[in-house]
């Protein structure tokens, strides 16, 4: 199991609705990352700047259920379903916070991030205790 941190679009779709109505999101999948069943992943709100919601990858190879929170035309592709395991309502996950333990910000926030062990920490424990 690895954890990772995407980064939602609001302009693109309301994931934070999706995920509180329907109790998923759907991720296309890429060549640069790979989610496996099981992989945790965080979900970063470009609107509130800051992680909102704790998913778990539940599903692989899916046809995207979420189209009616997209704004746009939603892609396509098969994807990953990042079923919603807890909602995260504190103030330890802004940006500015996370920046503190390790997150770059800008142009890293373009691709979902993996591997940035004290990052992952730091979120992981405000989770726990929130």
């Amino acid at each position: 199991m690895r954890e990772w941190m995407v980064f939602a679009k609001k302009e693109r779709c309301d994931h934070y609705k999706a995920l509180q109505e329907i109790g998923f999101i759907d991720w296309a999948k890429a060549r640069n990352f790979r989610f496996e069943i099981g992989d945790i992943v965080y979900v970063f709100s470009s609107e509130e700047r800051k992680i909102i919601f704790k998913t778990v990858v539940v599903a692989d190879n899916v046809s995207r259920g979420d189209s009616a929170y997209w704004f746009e035309k939603a892609p396509q592709p098969l994807t990953c379903r990042l079923k919603a395991e807890k909602e995260y309502t504190g103030n330890n996950l802004s940006e500015e916070l996370l920046m503190e333990h390790g997150f770059k910000g800008r142009r890293s926030i373009q691709h979902p991030l993996c591997g940035n062990r004290e990052l992952m920490e730091y979120i992981r424990e405000q989770f726990e205790f929130s």
